[in-house]
């Protein structure tokens, strides 16, 4: 076993700490322990030519799903900014939440002030038809069954890229716990997603075979059958896209099994000509720049890159916390940052 835990972080490029945190408190997000490196180090470890300062922000109890803020003294420009989510190379995370719309009334007030965002209206992603055994095998009737369901409010904004998602009749009590005492009353990340424009099938192989993650039968999904990503992922009529998850390897298939901290990433043909965004959702850069995953043996791990095709595989340095880390480039062509786990971060996560 390869992997401890959930994703751990998502990384951000960010032009000021103390704002980026604030904006994060308002989903329950807390000031952790604060890290710099100075340019040799994050050259080394990072591949940009600038020192940088993080700030880790953690959330209740959460030891996965969690944030870290990155301020570089010369960031490499401003991201992939407030564009939608279809491109090759596009980042973004998924967040549970008690109310969508009441996330999309602050999106709403803030567009209204003049701030530079595009949102979606929540859309409904219907489990009841995806789930008959629910009822008898037979078709679920609107106003008189109970509906399980998802509505998925999306939010762009300049550094944040975010699925807001509220659950209907169903839950998982593993799968992101809410802070009801924040403001938008909100989970830790429970999804990490990225998109690359690829007619390779195995091209998220990586995460399987490499990283040791469990993964679940890909998802062939045509223009005809799709839910909230005909208007999320902006889908041309026609048009064919694949879902891959991959789930740490503690998960279950049954809802009181199914934990956070998973990766859904989407592939699209090359036909589709996706924008490409890859260069600039990378270390350095504004933005969702960067996930880190924990590791039970992290030489072990490094070794396995190299023999992978992996690029830019750097040596284990300490990162700014201290903690045994390299980055690599999977065949994916997105950048990622792995970590020693600590010794009781081996014992917690092989239970």
């Amino acid at each position: 076993m390869t992997a401890a835990g959930g994703l751990h972080e998502v990384c951000y490029g960010v032009p000021d700490l103390d704002a980026a945190a604030d904006y994060w408190a308002a989903y329950g997000f807390r000031r952790g322990a604060a890290g710099r490196l100075e340019e040799p180090e994050a050259f080394a470890l990072y591949g940009v030519r600038s020192a940088v300062s993080s700030l880790r922000l953690g959330h209740l109890e959460a030891d996965h799903g969690l944030v870290r803020l990155m301020q570089w003294e010369r960031p490499l420009g401003p991201g992939i900014g407030a564009s939608g989510l279809r491109a090759h190379g596009s980042r973004w995370v998924a967040q549970f939440v008690a109310s969508a719309l009441d996330v999309a009334n602050h999106g709403a007030l803030a567009r209204r002030q003049g701030a530079p965002l595009i949102d979606l209206p929540p859309s409904f992603i219907d489990l009841s038809s995806y789930n008959p055994q629910l009822f008898g095998d037979r078709a679920v009737r609107p106003f008189a069954d109970t509906l399980v369901a998802v509505r998925e409010y999306t939010l762009l904004q300049p550094l944040w890229r975010q699925a807001l998602l509220e659950r209907f009749h169903y839950d998982s009590p593993l799968l992101g716990r809410i802070d009801h005492g924040a403001l938008l009353r909100a989970s830790q990340i429970v999804n990490a997603s990225f998109m690359v424009a690829s007619d390779d099938d195995a091209v998220f192989s990586f995460y399987e075979s490499v990283l040791g993650l469990s993964q679940l039968p890909p998802q062939t999904i045509p223009w005809e059958a799709a839910m909230a990503s005909r208007t999320v992922l902006d889908l041309r009529e026609g048009e064919t896209h694949w879902c891959y998850t991959f789930e740490e390897p503690r998960s279950g298939l049954r809802n009181h099994e199914r934990r956070s901290g998973r990766l859904y990433l989407f592939r699209f043909p090359s036909s589709s000509q996706l924008d490409d965004r890859i260069a600039v959702s990378q270390p350095g850069h504004l933005g969702c720049t960067l996930f880190t995953w924990r590791a039970h043996d992290l030489a072990a791990l490094r070794a396995r890159c190299v023999t992978a095709g992996c690029r830019a595989v750097t040596d284990v340095v300490a990162d700014e916390f201290g903690v045994a880390a390299f980055s690599a480039v999977t065949p994916d062509g997105m950048t990622w940052t792995f970590q020693q786990a600590n010794d009781a971060e081996r014992g917690r996560f092989a239970s």
